[in-house]
């Protein structure tokens, strides 16, 4: 038998209602049911009083295909790509903070690994990862905003940990196929991202991709906690009560709000209409 390879697929953004922009929840559930896959949604922690029950109800019931991770904290632009130690940490709490409190309204747990907003981080906030206690994270690069090249061993390895030891795995979106083949070939995990406007015509490239990536080898879907836990060899262990997580505080600014609720109309109403989305596509030049 070969050796089993694990995948997972990443929506970044999305909040936990029926449907967000092009995303329908359950349609998405559907298509894991036939076709054998997982996701796991990168969910902004500043939404954590916004979700739904009954999408809540729809992951609570279905942990082998939906968990939900942590992206960045209040996604504002470049947010952990700064170099300022302490405020990276308060961050990094002050979203552990709002994910423990989702939990706590939903009963949904997460996953403790952090998907970085725009891709852009640096190593001091990797440092800041580290110090609160965050497990591992995921991103489209692997190359810090303040730091170099990586080598090219770099990207042999399932995660580097060049960053503080840190463990950082690099994603791919579907169509990079021949990447995502040499990842396997690696015996690296075959991570893959979409965002919720992948799904405006439907989920059959979707679901194409997956049926590519299940014919290559002996696939298993999971979430990003146990990818983490499977290629590092070791469990994580819980975060103590006693950390930073429950001390930081816990404050949203007028940016972040203004920038949520521009993102929001540009998804649930601009993007979901192929006119207007062509039309903002080209004013964004």
């Amino acid at each position: 038998m070969r050796s089993e390879s694990l995948a997972c697929l990443i929506i970044d953004d999305p909040l936990l209602r029926p449907r967000y922009g092009c995303l329908d929840y359950a349609k998405l559930l559907e298509k894991m049911k036939i076709h054998h896959f997982f996701t796991e949604i990168a969910f902004i922690p500043y939404n954590y009083k916004r979700s739904y029950p009954e999408t809540v109800r729809l992951f609570a019931n279905n942990p082998e295909y939906f968990s939900i991770c942590i992206h960045g904290c209040d996604h504002t632009g470049n947010e952990f790509g700064g170099s300022n130690h302490k405020l990276l940490t308060d961050l990094a709490a002050i979203a552990l903070w709002r994910m423990e409190q989702h939990k706590r309204l939903t009963g949904l747990p997460y996953d403790p690994v952090i998907v970085f907003p725009q891709g852009r981080f640096s190593s001091t906030a990797m440092m800041a990862l580290k110090d609160i206690g965050i497990f591992a994270a995921f991103n489209s690069t692997i190359q810090a905003v303040d730091g170099k090249e990586p080598a090219p061993t770099e990207y042999q390895k399932p995660a580097t940990l060049i960053y503080h030891g840190v463990p950082l795995f690099l994603r791919r979106y579907p169509r990079e196929k021949t990447y995502i083949a040499e990842d396997l070939a690696l015996g690296r995990p075959i991570i893959i991202v979409e965002h919720h406007h992948a799904f405006r015509d439907g989920y059959d490239a979707i679901t194409r991709s997956v049926d590519w990536i299940n014919s290559l080898g002996n696939i298993r879907w999971t979430s990003l906690l146990n990818i983490a836990e499977h290629y590092l060899g070791k469990k994580y262990s819980n975060i103590s009560a006693d950390t930073q997580v429950y001390q930081a505080p816990n404050k949203i600014s007028a940016k972040a709000s203004l920038r949520r609720v521009v993102s929001e109309i540009r998804d649930n109403y601009i993007e979901t209409n192929a006119v207007l989305s062509r039309f903002y596509s080209m004013l964004r030049g």
